[in-house]
């Protein structure tokens, strides 16, 4: 990224939106590429360097998990581990799709989870 940040972005988009929606990756793209190279590795390495573990137990709200079934950026061992640290009741929904981003990928799959977890 730091180094070479138009094939950053090259790879990533497809990565994160997920490769059946060449669109949707075109435009994400697009979109990375409007933000300056340095204010995206500073966003990134604050994303990555956080850890926030040791406070998931004090969430006591209740929380839905939403998880593409195939996620290259965040393992489904992650989304288990979320669901036993968090202290208050925790639902897992897995959308069949793929990439980091469903609301780029499948929106209206996320919209379906979200009016019913919502709105229940």
């Amino acid at each position: 990224m730091e180094s070479n940040y138009k094939a950053w972005v090259t790879g990533f988009a497809p990565l994160s939106v997920g490769a059946d929606v060449p669109a949707t990756v075109r435009e994400f793209g697009r979109t990375l590429f409007n933000i300056r190279p340095d204010i995206s590795l500073f966003v990134s390495r604050t994303v990555f360097n956080s850890i926030l573990r040791g406070v998931l137990g004090m969430v006591s709200v209740p929380c839905c998990i939403v998880q593409t079934a195939r996620d290259v950026s965040v393992p489904i061992s992650v989304v288990s581990y979320l669901k036993e640290s968090l202290g208050g009741k925790t639902t897992i929904e897995i959308l069949q799709t793929e990439g980091h981003l469903p609301h780029l990928s499948a929106p209206a799959l996320l919209a379906a989870v979200l009016r019913r977890v919502l709105f229940r």
